[in-house]
């Protein structure tokens, strides 16, 4: 087996590949661990605190099994936490990281997708499925809300940012069916994006979504939503798919169902972004909770990253 190092992340024991914290940029042979996503760890153990009172959890790309280990040893609940790779090296690393910590895990190797659909069934569901794919996670979107469960969270992270920001916008097109702006709120817009490609996506299996954290953070995005099972949820979600609009003279913006052809205050020409998701990218109770959790724990980067979305339901840092 490669080199291992033990560290402490959180409050948890975490056996992790030296090289990834020795080198700029953390190799991805034999397994793939990245230490500069501390804080997105954080974040998510925080928030699965706040929305849990135990249940499931799936980390479906696991890897080393940092973020699936997190949760099982720091919250306060028990949650029963199912890590899978299809790297079985990296599941043995995931292995020896539960029981330096005394936890009990499954360990499945497989294929995301093929697991997540596994689950589809109404008795199988997680209360939590996250997915961290490095790229983007349009592949696994579908997977991933069938296998939660009514009132679950999925969370996902992107790392195109450059697709959804702007750079590729024909990338963005043909992959999330949707026209990016590069401009000043370009990390918004895809967020936005984000979150309407996991509507629209779910929504052709008649399940809704309700966002409760969005971020963008380095070189990554980061979603959390509430799963709302049943064509009427599907259906209240789809009318929050619209446009976002800014003036190219003023810079004044706004939202709406239709794409504005000429800016409201100044009457010039206008650069629209979408469709993509208009509603809320955030529940402040649910941050709220998740921010206090942070700070009990000593989660630092975590609780800077939720104090920032504190209070902010439509523009997020």
């Amino acid at each position: 087996m490669s080199s291992l190092r033990r560290i402490v992340e959180g409050r948890t024991t975490l056996f992790v590949p030296t090289a990834s914290l020795t080198r700029s940029e953390p190799p991805t042979t034999p397994f793939f661990f990245n230490p500069a996503a501390s804080v997105n760890r954080d974040i998510t153990v925080a928030i699965t605190e706040a929305v849990s009172g135990g249940g499931t959890f799936c980390d479906s790309l696991a890897g080393v099994g940092a973020r699936g280990v997190r949760v099982a040893n720091e919250l306060s609940r028990r949650m029963n936490v199912t890590m899978v790779d299809f790297n079985p090296s990296a599941l043995r690393v995931a292995e020896r990281s539960a029981r330096a910590n005394s936890l009990r895990c499954d360990f499945v190797k497989s294929e995301a997708n093929t697991y997540l659909f596994s689950r589809f069934g109404r008795d199988s569901k997680f209360d939590f499925v996250d997915v961290d794919p490095f790229g983007t996670p349009v592949p696994y979107i579908q997977g991933a809300f069938g296998a939660a469960a009514e009132g679950g969270v999925v969370s996902l992270t992107s790392t195109d940012t450059a697709v959804l920001c702007g750079v590729y916008p024909e990338v963005c097109k043909r992959r999330y069916s949707s026209l990016p702006l590069e401009n000043e709120f370009k990390h918004e817009t895809a967020l936005r994006i984000l979150l309407n490609a996991c509507r629209r996506i779910a929504g052709m299996n008649d399940i809704g979504i309700e966002p409760i954290a969005a971020h963008s953070t380095r070189h990554y995005l980061r979603v959390y939503a509430r799963v709302r099972v049943g064509a009427a949820q599907a259906d209240r979600s789809r009318r929050q798919e619209g446009f976002v609009s800014s003036c190219e003279r003023c810079g004044e913006r706004g939202s709406s169902s239709l794409p504005m052809v000429k800016c409201d205050g100044c009457g010039a020409g206008t650069l629209s972004a979408g469709p993509l998701w208009i509603g809320p990218l955030t529940d402040t109770r649910v941050v709220g909770a998740a921010l206090n959790v942070s700070r009990r724990s000593n989660l630092g980067g975590g609780a800077k990253a939720l104090d920032a979305l504190f209070g902010v339901e439509y523009f997020p840092p």
